[in-house]
């Protein structure tokens, strides 16, 4: 019989690792490697499949009301772990003063979870009246502490619990051994649109990850998830056979926040910055602590389009994105070395009255705000501060922000730029706000944009004199002038640096600064930033007379585009 595993330190290495990692073998062909050993396995021991690492391992525990797993940083720019209890014990102490993580997704996520649990804890306004009181007079989270440590909430929460393991469905454990992967595939930024499923290059790499490393991830992919096939292809027929389950488990849905913006309001702590962010209802919802507590999609053919009808904002916080599992490692501290990721559940609002599944929603142009690498979102800021003045905004954040509150606060707008199911990355952005200010900070970002676009158009029009003049024999091929426009085109540059530019006008105008007074500073930035952007991308033009009349046709043509449009109001 073939070795299979390769003992290392007390635990077990596959072959197929070593190899890879040895250069011994194309990583490609890990895969094929790995699944003959695990044919030959299955064939000698009468099917019942291989031995796995952590197999033997004693019953392992992480229990996140009482294990360090949510990051925060603290008054003195620290970042600790904290247990679930501790953060709520703490919330109010100044102490720490907001999750802080790296990933933007995961800071989105570990918030999204803990109003979850004080929405399920009972801890849940039930007018803007209670909302606001809450806020002003902080409210305690002893509630929350009692039901996660003697409520209902105790033993709800260890990520390994044969039964009912935390986020999880304990229904893929049979399968868990046979057609589960390392940890990697749970990690979105690395993942990326799963197309590592094409070779398994990614999936083979065993090395175990840290369960609170693991745990933030699980989470994250309850949010974020990307829609498409989210199983290898050769596990799907054996996914089906084992479990019973058809065609629409290997195909995940968008997350909940995959397609939009999720805009949190911050506060000077973190116990304030979860009041803010609290939705009203009357009973608050029943978390998700598991799969099978409740009934959920049966994943049998004709079922991809059901939708379970959600109770209330702690089950739209913590909707499980993803039917996985994971295999902890019992160890100091405890990791997980095998994944099983399949499609989650599919949900929708108890009904149009319930405003919690869009208290935080943002709408350009009839669509919810969504992110792009290719847009960024301070572009978008006065459809954020639009929103608080709309009249129908109502029990959402944006209506109690501009009604109720009585302090400023930042806004902390995240979301995952994805284009066809592939990851971009993280785009992330604070803005400003000020009850008492919210007219004048729209205003200014409405406008403070609009001087960009103009300075971005000019841009292009004093690229396009430029090439007029250095190449007077335009090309036939279109594909070849536009290569030879974009050589000219700074507007690229332009966007790049505005931004701060932006931010200090807005900072401006919510500390009381006249809003006319900081929209001509702003444009005296943007004509600075746009004339030093146009000379960036001259200075490549020959030094002859053709190059030279190039750059004076270039820059009178972009002085006149910034003496005109909007920036006409804001003096030269």
């Amino acid at each position: 019989m073939l070795l299979m595993y390769v003992g290392v330190v007390g635990w077990s290495v596959p072959l197929g690792t070593i190899l890879w990692r040895c250069n011994l073998v194309n990583p490609v062909a890990v895969g094929g490697i790995w699944r003959t050993l695990r044919k030959v396995s299955n064939h000698h021991s009468g099917g019942s499949g291989m031995s796995e690492p952590g197999a033997l391992c004693s019953p392992v525990s992480f229990d996140l009301s009482s294990q360090p797993c949510i990051p925060v940083l603290t008054r003195d720019g620290q970042r600790q772990w904290r247990s679930l209890c501790e953060v709520f014990a703490a919330a109010d102490s100044d102490v720490d003063i907001a999750i802080s993580h790296p990933s933007p997704g995961a800071e989105v996520a570990c918030y999204e979870l803990l109003l979850a649990i004080c929405h399920a804890a009972g801890y849940t306004p039930r007018s803007p009246q209670e909302w606001s009181k809450w806020i002003d007079q902080q409210r305690s989270f002893d509630k929350v502490v009692e039901w996660l440590t003697t409520g209902e909430g105790r033993g709800r929460f260890d990520l390994f619990d044969s039964e009912r393991p935390f986020g999880q469905n304990a229904l893929l454990t049979e399968a868990l051994t046979d057609l589960g992967y390392g940890p990697v595939q749970l990690m979105l930024e690395r993942a990326k649109n799963y197309s590592q499923f094409a070779d398994h290059v990614h999936l083979y790499d065993l090395e175990p990850v840290s369960a609170r490393d693991a745990f933030l991830a699980m989470i994250i992919q309850h949010c974020y998830g990307l829609g498409g096939r989210v199983m290898a292809e050769g596990v799907v027929k054996q996914v089906q056979h084992t479990l019973g389950y058809r065609r629409p488990i290997t195909d995940g849905a968008v997350g909940r926040l995959g397609a939009r913006v999720r805009i949190l309001a911050i506060g000077d702590n973190l116990g304030r910055t979860l009041r803010l962010n609290l939705a009203i209802h009357e009973s608050g919802g029943t978390l998700n602590a598991t799969w099978d507590e409740r009934e959920r999609r049966p994943f049998k053919a004709g079922s991809a389009m059901e939708r379970r009808t959600m109770d209330g904002p702690s089950d739209w916080h913590s909707v499980l994105g993803r039917s996985v599992l994971l295999r902890g490692i019992d160890g100091d501290p405890p990791t997980v070395d095998r994944v099983l990721l399949c499609a989650g559940e599919t949900v929708a609002v108890e009904s149009e009255g319930d405003s919690y599944a869009e208290f935080d929603a943002v709408y350009v142009k009839g669509r919810l705000l969504k992110a792009s690498l290719d847009r960024a979102l301070w572009r978008d800021a006065h459809a954020i501060y639009s929103a608080s003045l709309a009249p129908q905004s109502g029990d959402g954040l944006f209506g109690l922000l501009g009604t109720e509150l009585t302090r400023p606060v930042r806004l902390l707008a995240v979301g995952l730029a994805a284009v066809n199911r592939d990851v971009d990355g993280w785009v992330r952005d604070i803005f400003p706000f000020n009850p008492d200010r919210t007219s004048e900070l729209r205003d200014a970002a409405e406008v403070g944009v609009q001087l960009a676009e103009d300075a971005a158009v000019a841009l292009k029009d004093a690229g396009q004199e430029a090439f007029r003049c250095i190449y007077p024999a335009c090309p036939d091929s279109k594909a070849q002038r536009d290569k030879l426009k974009a050589r000219f085109d700074a507007s690229d540059y332009l966007w790049a640096r505005a931004g701060t530019s932006f931010h200090r006008l807005l900072d401006r105008v919510e500390a009381g600064h006249d809003t006319r007074s900081e929209l001509s500073t702003h444009a005296q930035t943007l004509r600075g930033i746009a004339s030093e952007a146009l000379d960036e991308r001259l200075r490549s033009l020959p030094p002859n007379g053709r190059g030279w009349q190039a750059k004076v046709r270039a820059r009178d043509k972009l002085a006149k585009g910034l003496q005109a449009r909007r920036f006409k109001e804001f003096g030269s």
